[in-house]
């Protein structure tokens, strides 16, 4: 069959017919047309026009039919012209053509997709995500699906520090590591300033990442490639992930205590003390901020040492008192909440009254040897203390995170299940409050 539509028959025009040359004279007429003559041009001109009207007529016809059909507007044409013409067997095969177009063929497969995507269990969605490198899958509600990638096996780890082995951060990642089914080490190697570019420059492909304790928090920063937000805001980063041959540093210092403060019923503070102006002192600065904290003051031995911190307050909108430890508790305004971040058996001079220690909320960052000087006096009197296990265990959790998918903000899969482990293997509650035998040592990290 040709494809080509045939030309629509031109309608028969409806003008008389030509006249004859005008040196052809019909002998029977000289002056003008004869009667008969007249009148078989008149019936000719009736004829011609009856039959254009038919044909008109014809075309209008298969022009509804055709538009009734719906064929494809390349095809409309060639069924228009076959019922003019009366040409059946082409009618019928541009008919087969137009079912046989590809367009409607869109149209089904289409529809086919999304009843696919309708129907597939997540189960089967799970194994086209191992196929492509998944290891491991939790918690699938059918919203989210939280995946490890697989390229997760046999990563190094290590908490970076000097003196770092009253650590409990290996404790706490290996038991998270368990809980997700990884197979990855996590060691703890003691690195000072001085050696901590060589110990990274000589980093090979198998390491993930690294936490780091004192004094390594911001002597880091130089030798990183890019930062968090936090860690930028206070010059600190305690986390280090290796992403190809990029440093990445975060402080997950921030959240861990404001997590931990959440955890024992504390969400706000509206004025604060902070103890020691080192780098886990500015952690705590922005800490204060976020639990929306209008004023803080924060005690040192050494008020010169400790002005660095007065830039980052007026950034944080805060105001700021550094005061020396002797002047800790000669206000007549009680502070809310007091962070320590001295390390762990450091002696002070700060002293609170029974009053302020029974109305503020104690959080030691240290934990070696526990209870602390200060939370002994706190407890003493039947004050709250939160130990700074539980905010180790909290900033862990988002090192964890930050290991296993690269975002700080990327909840683990059985999150809850996995944060349950950690603070099981460091012998804590939620709370932060020692369970079993009540042992808990360690330092400030």
């Amino acid at each position: 069959m040709n494809d080509a539509p045939k030309p629509r028959p031109a309608a028969k025009s409806r003008a008389a017919k030509p006249r004859k040359p005008k040196d052809a004279v019909d002998p029977a007429v000289e002056n003008g047309v004869s009667e008969a003559s007249a009148e078989e041009l008149i019936a000719e001109l009736v004829e011609a026009e009856r039959a254009a009207e038919a044909e008109e007529a014809a075309i209008a016809e298969a022009e509804a039919a055709a538009d009734e059909e719906e064929p494809l507007e390349d095809d409309a044409e060639t069924e228009v012209e076959a019922a003019v013409e009366g040409d059946a067997a082409d009618a019928d095969e541009a008919s087969d053509d137009a079912a046989d177009e590809p367009e409607p063929e869109h149209e089904a497969a289409d529809e086919v997709v999304v009843e696919v995507i309708e129907v597939v269990e997540v189960e089967e969605i799970i194994e086209t995500v191992d196929e492509g490198g998944v290891i491991e899958v939790e918690d699938v509600d059918g919203v989210v699906v939280d995946v490890i990638p697989a390229t997760a096996a046999s990563r190094r780890l290590a908490v970076l520090g000097s003196p770092i082995g009253h650590s409990k951060s290996p404790a706490l990642h290996r038991a998270a590591y368990a809980a997700l089914g990884l197979d990855w080490s996590y060691d703890q190697l003691d690195v000072s300033e001085a050696g901590l570019s060589a110990f990274l420059d000589g980093l090979g492909e198998e390491w993930r990442g690294l936490s780091l304790t004192m004094p390594l928090k911001q002597s880091v920063i130089p030798l990183l490639t890019e930062t968090d937000r936090v860690a930028e805001q206070t010059g600190v980063a305690n986390t280090v992930l290796l992403d190809g041959d990029d440093l990445v540093g975060f402080n997950t210092d921030v959240a861990g205590i404001v997590r931990a403060l959440s955890a024992a019923g504390l969400e706000e503070a509206r004025y604060v003390h902070i103890l020691g102006g080192g780098a886990t002192a500015a952690s705590a600065l922005v800490a204060a901020a976020e639990l929306g904290a209008e004023r803080v003051d924060v005690h040192v031995r050494d008020l010169q040492k400790s002005v660095w911190l007065e830039p980052l307050a007026h950034q944080l909108g805060l105001m700021i008192r550094i005061r020396s430890f002797a002047q800790a508790d000669r206000s007549l305004d009680v502070p809310q909440l007091v962070i320590s971040t001295l390390p762990g058996g450091a002696s002070t001079e700060a002293i609170y009254t029974d009053s302020t220690r029974r109305r503020a909320v104690l959080l030691d960052v240290a934990y070696d040897p526990w209870p602390s000087v200060l939370a002994t006096s706190w407890q003493a009197v039947g004050g709250r203390v939160v130990s700074g296990l539980a905010m180790l265990a909290q900033q862990a959790l988002l090192q964890v995170r930050i290991f296993v998918s690269g975002d700080v903000l990327q909840p683990l899969p059985d999150e809850e299940g996995v944060l349950q482990a950690m603070l099981a293997a460091v012998g804590i509650d939620a709370e932060g409050a020692p369970v079993g035998d009540g042992s808990v040592e360690g330092e400030a990290e």
